[in-house]
Formats: C-alpha cells, structure tokens, sequence
C-alpha cells in the first residue's frame, strides 16, 4: 500500500467518524421517523388502556380501599376532581377525626400472615430420562432455592400479597439487570468491563401493569405495559446510549398519579408537600411494552420509551412476556379481580356509627341527670365535675327535693349487634374464631376445633391454588432468565442437614433447557402448627415414623416439627455423616479410605446402601464399584465384631493380638493330635 492509500484510508475513517458523531441524536426529535413511530405506537398502547371506564372506576376503587386500610371511613375516591370526598355531602373533610376502630386492617394483616405462612415448594422435572436432564433438573431446583433467597422473594411477597388485597390484583415482572452481580475486570489493564449480572424480581401494582384491554386474563393478553416513574440518573445509568436525551415530564398519566399520592398519605390525610407536581421534578415516566409472539414477531417485542425517546427496541429476552400476575378473589370473565376490603367497607362505616353512637350516649349520660321542679331554681354552676360538689336550689314546701335520675343502661344487643357486624366483616375475610385466637366455646372438643380450622384452611385455598400457579409460571421465567444470561461460572450454595455444605459452579448450559417447573399443590396452605406437631408425636409414639430408638428418626422427627435450629443436638452426627460423604467422594475418584475402628461404621454401611440404590451408582466404572462393596464389606466386618467379638477374630485394625500360628511338621501336615488330658502346644509328658 502506497503512502497516499494510507492518507486516503484515514481520512475516509475520520470523515466516516465525524459522520457517526453526527448521526448521534441530541433531543427526542433528533431520532429517526421509525423510533418516532414505535414511540408514538407504545403511547397509544398505554392511553388505549388507561381511558377505558373499566380502569377508571377500578381505579377509584383501589384508592377507596387504601383509605379504607389505613383507617378512613365514609369516604370515597372521586377520579373527576381525584380528591377524597365524604359519602355524606353534609359532612366536610375527610371521616378520621372521630372516634372510630379500624377493624379492616388486622383483619388484612392476619389474612397476610396466613397467606405467607408457607413459601412454595418448587419441583423441577426433567425432559427426558436421561442422567443428564435429571442432573440438570435437580441443579434447577436448587438454583430456585437460591435465587429465592438471593432476590429477597420472602420480604416482596408481603408487598406483593398487600396489593392483592388492596387492589384485587398485582404482578411479578422477571429481568436480567446488567448493573448487578460480580464485576469483570480485565486481567492484563485491571480495566472494569462492566458486571456479570443478575436475575432481577420485581413487584409491579395494579397502578403500573396496563394490560390488553379486551383481555379476560393474562393469557389472552395479546401485549402488557408497565408504567413508573423514574429519576433522570435512572435512565442515564440504564440506558447510557441514549439516557442522556429524557427530559423531566408531568404526571400525565393518571395512574402515576394516583401512586404517587398514595406514597404522600399519612394517617392525618393527603401531604400537602406530597403532590404529584413536587414528586415528579427531574424525573419522567418509564413505559415498558411487551408484545406477546407473532408470525411477525416470532419471539415477541420489548419496547422501553421515556418521553418520546425510545431507550430500547428488542425481541423479549427469553420468548415469553416475563410477567406473573397474582389475584385475590378471581371472578370469571373479569380480568380485574375483586379485593376483600371492597367488599368489608360498608360494614366497616356500620360498625364506626354503632360505636359513634354508643360514645355519644355515654357522653350524655355518665355524668348523671337531675330530677327537679322547675320551681327549685337549681343553680347550674352547682352542677360541676368536682369531689364534695355542692347543689343549690331554691325549697319548695310540700315538694320533694331534686334527685339523682335512674340512667338506664345501653341495651344489650346493642353489644351483639356490633359483634355479629365484627363477625360478619372477619367472614369476608375468611377468618373465623378460631384462625382469630378465640375459642368459639370453652367445651369444643379438638376435633370440633380442627374442623372449624380446616374450613378456614379451605376457602383461602382458592387463593393458594391461583397463587401455586403463578409461583410455578415465576419459576420457570426464573430458569429461564439463567439458562440465557449466566454465562460465566456461578457458585451454587447449599446447606444440608446439620454441618453439611456444599458448594459447586454451575453456568445457565448446565440445566440443559429443562424448565419444567410446577408447585406441590396445596404445598402454600397455612396449617396449624401445634396440631401438625400432635399429630406426629402421637405417629412417633406408635412406631409408625420408625423404631423410636433410632437417632436418626429422631433428628427427622425434630426436623419435621419446626422448633427452629436444633443442629447442635446432632452436631456429631452431622460430623459423622460429613466423614462418610468424604469418603464416598474418594470412593468416586477411585481412591481407598482407610477403615478405622472408631469409624461410624452403621452410618457408613446406611449411607453407602443409599448410594447403591441411587442412580449414580449405575454410571460408576465396575473397578470402582468393586472398590465401593470392598469398602463396605470392610465396615459390615468391624461392625459384626463390635456388636458381637466372641463369634469371631477381630478383624485387621482393631488392635487385639492375631491368634498363633498352628504347629507344623517338615512335610507340612499338621500333627497328630495330643493325647486325652494335655492341652494343645502343652509338652509332652516323659515316656509319651
């Protein structure tokens, strides 16, 4: 190449680098008629689903119901002037000033902690029947089990649950964050290459998720969008190619609106600081549209737009819109599900009138009244609140003097009509007596009472059912997140019974596409632990968990009755059991352990015998099994001799002297044997 070819070729890549920088947008009207469109086509999506009246009065609803939980009554959410406003157009202000009793919210707390109780139970099956996918589905399950932990689900779903209860409904959204995880560094300039990333889990509220509008349920969701707001270093930090060019907007979605006044309400009414207006400076709103596959689209879209720039325009991450949606009360046909607080306000407002009125007599009648003529002249200030008061009137011959009026008292179905109001809203809410803590009658049998519970148990079981589903949907997004982002090598940490741990790299090709993910069913209902407990001490006491001598059945009869951490009472059987899986590992690399007379040697044949049974034994070498029975025979040996050492010469190792060799004769035939009357090796006498 001549000198000119050069100067030409770098300044061809200079003016094709000026073009480039040229090409980059500097506003939202800089981007290119297509990124215009899709912009405009994803609002359009969003205002299509917000103006329907279906989300406008659903939304006035789910408004009610949080002032509802956080103690206001007799009001409701108008979405025309999106104020509260009193039932009572005579009443001014909002309804929370007054004597009242809130008997919604430890109604929902109790409901929530019945709901929660329990974390579901992940299984994993594999594709086919080979040892490579049962491996690989096993590996799925326990990275479920992580990933539980890891993403904190135990904390969201109290969030989660809440807006179920709040709103009818609300949804798990799974992502890959590229900010998370451990960072790359590249190892010859130290040189930060950016993060492994994470698989992310999060809670979206009725508010944010805007789904099809002529869909019944997530199924038939042709597309779903998600709606927040976001800080403007959100999107500079997410979206660095273009996060530069979103620019501060209004609240103009209602929605936004509407959650951004919830996050301002406090037990004395709206923050007057709290507006929509103030929250929403240097901050915009984030629309997130997932489009479900097409012919046109064969994995789907995921488009993410900010006030009219477009941050991301891609096919969906893993083929399928990764959302999960939760309901409370599910009604056919209906893709907006019923909350219980809807249905328990109006006799919440009954309730709040029968213990206003009940205040206002005591008010009028504890002070006590006076019978008097009005001739007696009685001086009002007489009357007052003082010891040793003093009562003044003017005498009247022939008249009685004024006296203490007989107060009669409330009568008493005003006290069982607020009762059965109590009892009446606890059973919208599923909760009896007896899931209340209270004994329905001091001579119920416990049968009657296990009964009463098991109803309970039944109805919220419509919940759990549609809640095991979504969990089992949410699991397999999950798997499905890992097997296309983790690339680089994880570490899988595991804790087994007592002191046992285990920790192995995995990368996402190891779980083989088995994504097959399903929830025990009825694995989520709550039940009662006291009588779970019963049940399996009276199992125990019969044998039919186990000879109740063997420690093993105990510790897993410890286990199984939830007394919290009770490791270090099997703490040298967790060791012992730590030593045999060591030695199966050596076992495995062809290595022979040393058998020790203090070896554990019951637990080492049990243990073993499992493995035999299992299916890794078949993929062993035959070398390597031989070495395995060799093993065991070695410990059946010493655990014979312990059991009983009369029967037999210990075995090698144990310690005792080896028994004497027997006497032999040059040919190599034993000799004869002794006469009768001398003991063998003894010698003979003279003339014998």
């Amino acid at each position: 190449m001549s000198l000119f070819d050069t100067i030409r070729n770098k300044l061809s890549a200079k003016a094709s680098g000026a073009a480039a920088e040229e090409a980059i947008p500097e506003s939202a009207e800089d981007q290119s008629d297509d990124e215009k469109k899709v912009a405009a086509f994803v609002k359009r999506k969003f205002e299509e689903s917000r103006t329907q009246a279906n989300r406008v009065s659903h939304e006035a609803v789910w408004m009610t119901n949080i002032a509802y939980l956080m103690g206001y009554d007799s009001v409701y959410y108008d979405t025309s002037t999106r104020q509260y406003k009193p039932l009572n157009r005579a009443q001014s202000g909002l309804n929370k000033n007054r004597l009242h009793s809130n008997q919604i919210l430890p109604a929902v707390q109790n409901r929530l902690a019945r709901l929660c109780k329990v974390p579901p139970r992940w299984e994993v099956r594999p594709n086919s029947m080979s040892q490579e996918d049962k491996d690989a589905a096993r590996l799925g399950q326990e990275v479920l089990t992580m990933l539980w932990e890891k993403c904190a689900l135990n904390s969201k779903r109290i969030i989660l649950l809440m807006w179920t209860q709040q709103c009818g409904h609300a949804y798990l959204t799974v992502c890959h964050d590229d900010t998370l995880g451990e960072p790359l560094v590249d190892p010859l300039t130290d040189e930060c290459l950016g993060y492994e990333g994470e698989v992310r889990i999060d809670i979206v509220s009725a508010f944010e998720g805007f789904p099809d509008p002529i869909a019944k349920d997530m199924d038939e969701c042709s597309w779903w969008g998600k709606a927040k707001v976001r800080k403007l270093e959100y999107f500079k930090t997410q979206f660095p190619e273009k996060g530069d060019l979103v620019k501060a907007e209004d609240a103009w979605l209602l929605s936004t609106q509407y959650e951004l006044r919830i996050n301002s309400l406090n037990s004395n009414g709206p923050s007057s600081g709290g507006s929509a207006v103030s929250q929403m400076k240097d901050a915009a709103i984030e629309l997130a549209y997932y489009e479900k596959r097409s012919r046109k689209h064969p994995r789907g879209r995921m488009i993410i737009v900010a006030n009219g720039v477009v941050l991301k325009n891609d096919e969906l991450p893993v083929g399928v819109i990764p959302v999960v949606k939760f309901d409370d009360v599910v009604v056919a046909g209906k893709f907006y599900s019923e909350a219980t607080i809807t249905h328990a306000r109006p006799m919440q407002d009954y309730y709040n009138r029968q213990l206003q009125k009940r205040a206002q007599w005591l008010d009028k009648m504890l002070a006590g009244k006076y019978l008097a003529e009005k001739r007696h002249g009685i001086v009002k200030e007489g009357l007052n609140d003082q010891s040793g008061e003093v009562v003044e009137y003017d005498a009247i011959p022939n008249a009685p003097p004024p006296s203490i009026m007989p107060i009669p008292s409330i009568p008493s179905y005003v006290y069982e009509e607020g009762k059965t109001t109590k009892d009446d809203m606890f059973s919208v809410f599923g909760l009896s007596e007896v899931s209340r803590g209270q004994l329905p009658s001091a001579g119920i049998p416990a049968v009657g009472m296990q009964l009463l519970l098991e109803q309970d148990e039944t109805r919220i079981g419509i919940e759990t059912e549609q809640h095991e589903h979504a969990f089992a949907k949410l699991g397999q997004l999950m798997l499905m997140y890992v097997g296309e982002f983790y690339k680089t090598e994880r570490n899988l940490k595991t804790k087994g019974k007592g002191l046992e741990y285990s920790i192995k790299k995995f990368t996402g090709e190891d779980l083989k596409g088995n994504y097959d993910v399903s929830v025990v069913r009825g694995s989520t209902i709550p039940t009662s632990k006291a009588m779970r407990r019963q049940e399996l001490l009276n199992l125990y006491a019969q044998g039919i968990l186990g000879n109740v001598q063997d420690p093993s059945v105990k510790q897993k009869l410890l286990e199984s009755l939830e007394y919290g951490d009770l490791q270090e009472v099997y703490q040298g059987n967790a060791i012992d059991r730590g030593q045999v899986q060591r030695t199966i590992q050596m076992l495995e690399q062809g290595i022979k352990p040393k058998v020790y007379k203090l070896d554990p040697h019951d637990l080492h044949v049990i243990m073993k015998r499992e493995y035999r049974n299992s299916e890794r034994w078949d993929l062993l070498e035959p070398e390597i099994q031989a070495l395995f029975d060799q093993d065991i025979d070695e410990h059946l040996m010493q655990l014979a001799f312990l059991k009983n050492p009369a029967l037999m010469h210990p075995p090698p190792g144990l310690g005792a002297p080896p028994p004497p060799p027997l006497p032999t004769i040059e040919d190599g035939t034993l000799p004869p044997p002794p006469p009768a009357g001398v003991a063998p090796g003894a010698p003979l006498p003279m003339g014998v």
